[in-house]
């Protein structure tokens, strides 16, 4: 039975680990990845540090979808694995460059690579992480699944060009679109992948990938909420996210919030929680995270071929309610 804890935010059961029926599968994507990432090169230096993004473990939510996907629509999810591992892959390169841009020191601490390393390693590394992905991809010869990859890293690009052109000041609709291209459009197309490998197109293919793309949100909402509520001491203003743009722009007395926030822009967690709770805005990110979980389910409600719908309605829940 997985450990349920009380929201102090409003009452909502969360969720520390995966449901029995999701957790069932980290393992073999472990083992994939693991396998994947073994010595792709002479030299054990570049060795390490491909593998280097992969030492402390992580979620694991992306790949655990194109595989949950696969089962859920009838599909063998063990043909799913190797896909899996390739939506992780991708998504570490996405986050050397993430770590890089923003000039982060840390990643689930513990150096990033960048900083462990060099620039010049880090970015290659990166770059040979991405390409890895997508060539693994290719080994299912299918062309939704090039042309979902293709879109997605095409959005994910977008994205961060995006992001690093915004301002503190962002609204929250403009959080929402930078996140639904960052974050959700992968979670779509792992969804998606999952669902092409299975055998299913057209409309339900559709489907399951709107699933996949709410339920990116929900994760990245709640992502956002932890980054305030996980007990650190740290300075977290660093980016805007859905939760301060609502403190400033549609919170009462926004005026008095953005003077407030940006005085605490370098102080710790702790201190800037109390303006977000006064104002209002952790409540409503987590709303909000919740409203677009219910959105992916209700996604599937069109989708014909679903053989065990629960799973995904399980991991949608659990994308919001977790508390790590």
């Amino acid at each position: 039975m997985h450990t349920v804890e009380k929201s102090r935010l409003t009452g909502f059961t969360k969720m520390r680990k995966f449901p029995p029926s999701l957790e069932a599968w980290r393992d073999p994507i472990e083992k994939t990845i693991n396998k994947t990432l073994k010595a792709n090169f002479d030299r054990r230096e570049a060795n390490q540090i491909i593998k280097y993004m992969f030492r402390t473990g992580g979620k694991r939510c992306r790949p655990l979808l194109v595989v949950l996907s696969a089962q859920a629509l009838g599909g063998k999810p063990e043909e799913a694995l190797e896909a899996a591992g390739a939506i992780e892959i991708i998504h570490a390169a996405t986050l050397v460059f993430d770590d890089m841009i923003d000039k982060d020191q840390v990643r689930r601490g513990a150096p990033t690579i960048h900083m462990a390393f060099s620039n010049e390693k880090a970015l290659t590394s990166g770059l040979f992480l991405a390409s890895k992905g997508v060539q693994l991809l290719s080994n299912y010869k299918n062309s939704e699944v090039m042309r979902m990859i293709g879109t997605t890293l095409v959005d994910i690009s977008k994205g961060e060009l995006l992001d690093i052109l915004g301002d503190f000041n962002a609204s929250v609709s403009e959080c929402i679109a930078i996140a639904d291209l960052k974050t959700a459009s992968l979670f779509g197309t792992a969804a998606g992948i999952g669902a092409a490998i299975a055998g299913v197109d057209g409309r339900d293919l559709v489907g399951v990938q709107k699933f996949g793309r709410s339920s990116g949100m929900a994760f990245q909402i709640q992502d956002d909420i932890l980054d305030f509520t996980d007990g650190s001491d740290e300075p977290v203003l660093k980016a805007p996210n859905i939760v301060t743009s609502h403190c400033l722009h549609e919170a009462p007395r926004p005026s008095s919030n953005i003077e407030l926030l940006n005085s605490n822009r370098r102080n710790s967690s702790k201190e800037v929680l109390k303006i977000l709770r006064k104002a209002g805005s952790l409540e409503f990110a987590r709303l909000k995270a919740k409203e677009y979980a219910g959105n992916a389910k209700e996604s599937l409600d069109k989708v014909t071929c679903l053989e065990n719908r629960k799973i995904l309605d399980d991991y949608a829940d659990y994308l919001w309610k977790r508390t790590e």
